[in-house]
């Protein structure tokens, strides 16, 4: 009996004749053999021989294992089968060695092998620490753990040996620690804590104890942790590792780069105000580029600012005005880099009634200009009345409530409407859909901004933390004989939800504010932001079609499950450390929810009714608990399709001046492998067609109809995906509403009209080709006449892109571009083309975005 086997980097691990299964089926199919019984009794066949071969008590190693399938591969007669299992073992060697150069490691471990090379990639080139010289001196498995580790440690100062639920008469009186004094002596379980993660403990431990919430002296919490009285809390770590490691779950950004090391902020989004002051509004820009150093970004409304030539009795001039002060913040920004990271994003927003809006309309035409801000209008809610009546719509000045002049709202939203079709900008914010659920309206007033994005809605001085689940990876495959089944596993996802819910609710306690008052602010509402992505991955292994009835039911579906059971979590939160404070001036105590589904019974498919009476009686941790953000490169690092976003091409091809290079996605590459389909001229003629598989004549209509990329899909059906998602999500969602390039004005006039009807809360346009600078799908250039084979570097073990290059060539990490400055807008990290999907510029290749989480 073989029960442990010996891995490559040393390691002694549990043996599974599964894997060998798995292997030869692959082979198998990779040569059009789709017998799986055959393979599973070629699969006995390898164990029995190997039981032979080895000693007693001998272990057998990979290696071992590997020359076994061969040798009874080719004695089966199976001479195609073990060429394709040598050749997997070639591609496999070749990716052990690209990932060891990539990682600057000896050998990879187990964590590193469940990345693809993309996905290490970009982590090495934005993520894992790094020296002065730039050198890497940190694995994935090391960020990963400084993560967990950090984001438990809130859970410790909540232990009810330590924490009162109900405030205490005094706070308790203690020497002060410093993180230098404790350093290198506290562990959770197997676990060190480095100093970062002890000043966390401190400061978490210091507001509590202002709120007098705690039992014990810090002093007497670092004994016990010194101890071991806290090791249970090595679960936790364990839960969070896994979450992030088997790719089921990523937070956003600042939390893997920030948490246990030196900045410490783990929040994406942050709205900041302004009065009518320079002094506020230099404040503000001040406070923004803290934030950017950091790696958030901000968003604000400028609508307090008087209108430009205005008079200011200060001095007898004349006002700037709202833009001219955009256009300072955007300098700004040009030369704050967010943690090292990435640019500062911002989201400029102006009232519909500002006196400035139709400068502010205009204001990023031909994209020349404020090129690090988002702009949306914010459309007030009474601006519906004046559009349905066409009658005169007051422009307001802020300065002293007088109406400056009127205007034709029909013009006026016309202008709005072409100004998206010819630039994608502005955006569109509706006042009415923001604040008819937002469950703080009657205390704190409306909602009038948003972060960069424009799916997170926010006070002004409030922060949110994100994370996203990847649906791809709640897939299960399972074969009965040949019999292939496919199935979304909803136990696992239930599960991965209530673990993400807790880990985001962490992040509020342990994060390290930039300024008191979004300190206050954030944790008085204490919103979380858990979202998805990989739902177009998800909805091809289904073979469901995006732009389907089946297809928006399922975005409805899942997305009423995040929230669900993302409540349900956070009233068992509550139940152990407290409401958020503001909750009982919050509709929830009256039996109301901030999602539109719950308005309509006929599509529920969980027990709302009894999870409100739990609201009630026990209250909730968070105001808000779900967003859909743009995921940008945490989708990279899980090897998964962006947000809710469909895909945007099949094949991306990147040239450069040594190779060029096809992004394949996964799912898409798997079908045709299994369909007998997938060969270099079915990636040459994807990457032909702009990345759509539509005018492909040899590939069955079935597939067309399950592989369809956002420039197949009408615009009224992005809109409808969007209104799916958005029915059961607390705050709003990012993504792009594609247009072809022949749309007319008036096509996109109908989709914003349709938005907002169908309860959509803002909206983001981008009709192919309109902006300069921004990606074509498929090719980047017309493909040369003369035929190329092309290779494969193909990580079977990890989900995540194929990477095709042309024989004979080579890649290196740092290529020279042949395409001349300025032609195309070009990815800062890696040099890609810019693609327009979830409301910003993103990476198709390594994720980055200008507002990317």
């Amino acid at each position: 009996m073989i029960s442990k086997i010996i891995k490559r980097d040393g390691r002694i691990v549990d043996f599974n004749p599964d894997k060998i299964t798995n292997a030869i089926w692959k082979a198998m199919l990779a040569v059009g053999e789709k017998d799986r019984k055959t393979a599973e009794k070629l699969s006995k066949k390898v164990v029995e021989r190997l039981k032979k071969t080895l000693k007693k008590d001998q272990l057998p190693t990979v290696e071992q294992v590997q020359d076994t399938v061969e040798q009874v591969l080719i004695e089966e007669g199976l001479a195609k089968v073990a060429k394709a299992y040598i050749l997997y073992r070639q591609k496999r060697a070749e990716i052990r060695k690209e990932k060891q150069q990539i990682l600057n490691k000896k050998e990879i471990d187990e964590i590193d092998k469940r990345f693809d090379i993309n996905a290490l990639r970009v982590l090495a080139s934005r993520y894992l620490s790094k020296d002065r010289e730039g050198r890497i001196i940190e694995s994935p498995k090391q960020l990963f753990e400084r993560v967990a580790i950090h984001t438990t440690i809130p859970s410790i100062l909540y232990d009810e040996r330590v924490y009162s639920i109900k405030k205490l008469k005094k706070k308790q009186v203690d020497e002060e620690f410093s993180p230098q004094q404790l350093e290198g002596k506290l562990k959770i379980g197997e676990y060190k804590l480095n100093r970062y993660h002890i000043e966390g403990l401190i400061r978490v431990y210091n507001r509590l104890n202002r709120e007098r919430h705690m039992k014990k002296p810090l002093s007497q919490i670092v004994k016990m942790l010194s101890n071991g009285e806290f090791d249970d809390y090595e679960r936790e770590i364990k839960e969070y590792f896994e979450l992030m490691t088997h790719k089921k779950f990523m937070p956003n950004t600042p939390v893997l780069v920030n948490f246990g090391n030196p900045l410490g902020m783990g929040m994406a989004c942050f709205v900041l105000d302004m009065e009518d002051s320079i002094v506020s509004i230099m404040e503000t820009l001040k406070r923004a580029a803290l934030i950017f150093k950091a790696g958030g970004g901000c968003g604000y409304n400028f609508s307090k600012l008087r209108p430009k030539g205005d008079y200011i009795s200060t001095t007898h001039g004349k006002s700037s005005g709202p833009i001219a002060f955009m256009t300072l913040y955007d300098k700004m920004t040009d030369v704050i880099k967010q943690g090292g990271v990435r640019r500062g994003a911002n989201m400029g927003i102006l009232n519909s009634d500002h006196p400035d809006i139709e400068e502010f309309i205009v204001a990023k035409k031909g994209n020349k200009q404020l090129t690090n801000f988002n702009i949306s209008v914010f459309l007030k809610e009474d601006f519906w009345d004046y559009y349905r009546e066409n009658k005169p719509y007051p422009l307001i000045n802020p300065r002293d409530g007088s109406v400056w002049k009127y205007v034709n709202p029909r013009a006026l939203f016309d202008m709005i409407v072409y100004e998206g079709w010819e630039s994608a900008e502005p955006g569109l914010l509706f006042d009415d859909n923001i604040n008819r659920y937002n469950p703080l309206l009657k205390s704190m007033g409306r909602i009038y901004a948003t972060n960069p994005c424009g799916e997170v809605v926010l006070y002004p001085n409030e922060s949110c933390d994100l994370g996203s689940l990847n649906l791809w990876a709640f897939i299960k495959e399972e074969y009965n004989g040949e019999k292939r089944n496919v199935y979304f596993d909803w136990e696992d996802f239930e599960k991965a939800v209530r673990i993400a819910t807790r880990f985001l609710d962490n992040v509020l306690d342990i994060n390290k504010y930039p300024f008191p008052d979004i300190e206050k602010t954030t944790l008085r509402n204490r919103k979380i932001g858990l979202g998805i992505m990989g739902l177009a991955d998800m909805l091809f292994e289904l073979e469901i079609p995006y732009n389907s009835n089946e297809g928006r039911k399922w975005m409805e579906k899942v997305m009423e499950f995040v929230n669900y059971y993302s409540k349900d979590e956070s009233v068992e939160r509550a139940k152990q450390r407290g409401k958020f404070p503001t909750y009982r001036k919050s509709f929830y105590p009256e039996g109301k929810l901030p999602i539109k589904g719950f308005e309509e019974r006929e599509s529920w498919n969980l027990d709302w009714d009894g999870l409100v009476k739990k609201i009630k009686k026990y209250g909730l941790r968070n105001a808000f608990t779900t967003v859909v953000a743009p995921t940008g490169s945490i989708s990279m690092i899980a090897g998964t399709s962006s947000g809710i976003e469909p895909v945007f091409s099949l094949v991306y091809e990147k040239k450069v001046t040594v190779g060029t290079f096809y992004y394949v996605d996964p799912v898409f590459e798997k079908t045709m492998e299994r369909e007998g389909l997938f060969d270099d001229f079915l990636i040459k003629d994807v990457s032909r067609h702009e990345g759509s598989i539509q005018h492909i004549k040899y590939i069955p209509e079935k597939w067309k109809k399950v592989f369809v990329t956002a420039l197949d899909i009408s615009a009224e059906d992005h809109v409808k995906a969007l209104a799916s998602v958005q029915k059961w999500t607390d705050s709003s969602v990012s993504k792009t509403i594609n247009f072809p390039e022949d749309a007319t004005v008036e096509d996109m006039k109908k989709a914003y009209l349709l938005a907002h009807a169908l309860g959509c809360k803002g909206l983001t346009v981008y009709r192919y080709k309109s902006i300069k600078g921004v990606y074509i799908a498929g090719a980047e250039e017309e493909e040369k006449k003369e035929e190329t084979k092309l290779t494969s570097f193909k990580d079977i073990k990890a989900k995540g892109p194929t990477i095709y290059k042309e024989s004979g060539r080579f890649y290196e990490e740092k290529e020279e571009q042949e395409e001349k400055e300025g032609e195309l807008e070009k990815c800062p990290v890696c040099g890609s083309p810019l693609v327009n999907m979830e409301g910003c510029k993103k990476c198709p290749v390594c994720g980055w975005s200008v507002c990317e989480l």
